[in-house]
């Protein structure tokens, strides 16, 4: 009768363990599913918060006599494009006025908008602490527009209101530019270099190629005079490039590294043909690159 009793009693603990634990669970999920409630409630309160915040700024802009374009308004959005006309005379009328540069930092040597906040692209979600409060207006630039309306969608996300986008970038600025850095060292002889617009300009991708080595020299692709001819388009980049010879254990990555650098730019159409004629030559090096050499 004892045994009997005690093992009625294990089983009666093992159903209790047993209940106890699947009440556990259901408990679990109720909280899980609160937790998910709470960050839906979260996000839904920034989100009004921000439209409530974007809606200020329209309005602040309007009594300014400044008000957004029809369709900005209706769809409460932070960003909008401005023309040129319209950017430099808000430039030169605001002191004050904060402008975004996202482009690469050669970019940005070679001409920017005087006062100009260089912070490239790819830097920007890690820096957002240097920028104005989120009520501020923010004007981003970049070459051709592209890389700024990327900045802009990804500023919006994070809170600012008050977002202006230059249309056409500083391709079509008008307004006074400064520059940081000498010009660009000359290009090697032979090597052609075409642009027909696009979002990526000429200095961005030769500097992008001067941040290409041959593991065995030295010296940048581009100032060995390994590129032969680029073609720089709105739909497309191509790059016609050599090897110092057919034998270098380098002929697969470093056509590789190319592309891939100049996609990083934001034109992910790019296509790299490695050539043989003519073959190259060590006269082909760029004055620069003779420098680095000792060549004289």
């Amino acid at each position: 009768m004892t045994v009997v009793t005690a093992w009625l009693g294990l089983v009666g603990v093992v159903v209790l363990g047993w209940l106890v634990v699947r009440r556990l669970r259901a408990i679990e999920v109720r909280l899980g599913d609160l937790r998910v409630l709470r960050r839906e409630l979260e996000e839904a309160r920034s989100d009004l918060e921000r439209g409530l915040a974007v809606t200020r700024a329209h309005l602040a802009a309007t009594i300014a006599g400044e008000p957004p374009p029809r369709d900005v308004a209706a769809r409460g959005a932070a960003v909008r494009d401005v023309e040129p006309a319209e950017a430099l005379a808000l430039f030169e009328r605001t002191p004050d006025l904060f402008v975004l540069d996202v482009r690469t930092p050669a970019e940005y040597a070679q001409g920017h908008i005087p006062g100009a906040r260089l912070i490239p692209l790819d830097e920007l979600e890690d820096r957002l602490g240097e920028l104005p409060p989120r009520s501020a207006r923010v004007l981003v630039t970049c070459a051709a527009g592209g890389r700024s309306a990327a900045a802009c969608e990804t500023l919006a996300r994070h809170g600012w209101v008050d977002l202006l986008n230059l249309a056409g970038g500083m391709h079509r600025w008008p307004g006074p530019r400064e520059a940081d850095g000498p010009p660009p060292p000359a290009a090697p002889p032979g090597t052609q270099v075409a642009y027909r617009g696009g979002p990526v300009t000429e200095e961005a991708v030769i500097a992008a190629m001067r941040e290409c080595y041959d593991p065995e020299i030295p010296v940048n692709i581009y100032d060995l005079g390994l590129i032969y001819a680029i073609d720089i388009a709105p739909e497309a980049i191509a790059v016609r490039m050599t090897l110092t010879s057919q034998a270098c254990p380098s002929a697969r990555t470093i056509p590789e590294e190319v592309r891939r650098r100049l996609a990083a730019l934001g034109q992910e159409n790019v296509r790299v043909e490695v050539v043989w004629d003519p073959p190259w030559h060590p006269s082909r090096i760029s004055p620069e690159g003779r420098q680095r050499l000792g060549l004289g």
